[in-house]
C-alpha cells in the first residue's frame, strides 16, 4: 500500500465524513448566501488548514493505542464522561430558546474565523482516530511518516473539496440546511448519547 493510497483514504474519508451537515457546513452555506462566495471558500481554507493537525494528533494517538491496548480501557471510561457530559450540554442548547435576529449575527471573517470554528469540532479528533484505528486493524494502512503525511493532507483536501461543493450548491439546500440546523443539538445529543451508551455497556460486559 502506497503513498496514494494513503492520500485516497484520507481524502474519501474526510469527505464522506463532512457530507453529514455540521456546524461547519451550515457556517459555509450562510456565508455564501448572505456574504460572498470567495468568503466562504476562504472559511473552508481555514476549517481545512486546522484539519491537518487534527487528523495528524489523531493518527498519532492511533499508533500509540494500537500498540498499547492497556491504554484503550482508561481512555474508554474518560471517553464515556466526556460524552455523557456533551449529551446534557447539546440537549439543554436544544432546550434553550434563542431568538437571533438576522441583523445582529455577526460577520464571519474568512480564513481566520475558518480556523476558529475547526478548532472548536469536538468530533474532528475522535473521527480520524477511528477512522485511522479501524483502517490499521484491518490492515488498509500502515503508520509510516510519509503515509501518514499523505493521509493527512488527503483529509484536508478531502474537507475542502466538500465544503467547497456546499459554497456551489448553497442557494439549492439553504432550507435544508436551515431545517437542520434548528435540530442540530438534539442530533448531535443523541449521537453523544448512544456512544456513552454503548461505550458503558462494554465497560460493564
Amino acid at each position: 500500500m502506497g503513498i496514494l493510497f494513503h492520500f485516497l483514504l484520507g481524502f474519501i474519508t474526510s469527505f464522506l465524513g463532512t457530507i453529514f451537515p455540521s456546524m461547519l457546513s451550515m457556517t459555509t452555506v450562510k456565508i455564501s448566501i448572505r456574504e460572498t462566495k470567495k468568503k466562504a471558500v476562504s472559511f473552508a481554507f481555514g476549517v481545512s488548514f486546522i484539519v491537518i493537525g487534527q487528523a495528524y494528533v489523531a493518527v498519532a494517538f492511533s499508533k500509540i493505542l494500537l500498540s498499547n491496548p492497556a491504554y484503550l480501557h482508561t481512555l474508554q471510561k474518560i471517553g464515556t464522561v466526556v460524552f455523557t457530559g456533551l449529551t446534557i450540554f447539546f440537549f439543554y442548547q436544544a432546550f434553550k430558546v434563542q431568538k437571533k435576529k438576522e441583523g445582529q449575527e455577526r460577520k464571519i471573517k474568512g480564513v481566520v474565523s475558518g480556523m476558529l470554528f475547526s478548532l472548536l469540532n469536538m468530533f474532528a479528533i475522535p473521527f480520524y482516530f477511528g477512522v485511522t484505528s479501524s483502517l490499521a486493524m484491518m490492515d488498509w494502512y500502515e503508520f509510516l511518516p510519509l503515509n501518514n503525511l499523505c493521509f493527512v493532507l488527503g483529509s484536508s483536501l478531502g474537507t475542502f473539496s466538500l465544503l467547497s461543493l456546499y459554497v456551489r450548491l448553497a442557494k439549492r439546500i439553504e432550507k435544508r440546511m436551515l431545517w437542520l440546523a434548528n435540530k442540530m443539538d438534539y442530533i448531535l445529543g443523541t449521537v453523544t448519547a448512544l456512544v456513552a451508551i454503548f461505550n458503558l455497556i462494554d465497560l460493564t460486559t
